[in-house]
């Protein structure tokens, strides 16, 4: 199934690709690749927690993302189509 991000609003996008940033080369170590965490991506994005949660269920919705474990300890995982996607940007 191939997804597309050009469907989604402009702050998700930007934070999808926060999100693909910081899943590969974030600060938060150990941790498996293409997982992400809310503390490094909110610290990368610069968005409030309510808009940071917003955005993060559009991108779920979209299927870019699964979320996992409970607040605080999430861990935001790209789906394969979320990487297809990904490569595409780039």
């Amino acid at each position: 199934m191939s997804v597309s991000i050009s469907g989604l609003a402009a702050p998700a996008r930007k934070l999808f690709d926060i999100i693909v940033n910081e899943a590969y080369h974030g600060p938060l170590r150990p941790k498996a690749e293409g997982v992400a965490t809310p503390p490094e991506i909110l610290e990368a994005c610069g968005l409030d927690v309510g808009e940071f949660y917003d955005l993060l269920r559009s991108l779920q919705d979209a299927g870019l993302i699964r979320v996992s474990n409970a607040y605080p300890f999430e861990e935001i995982t790209l789906t394969p189509e979320a990487e297809e996607a990904a490569r595409a940007r780039s």
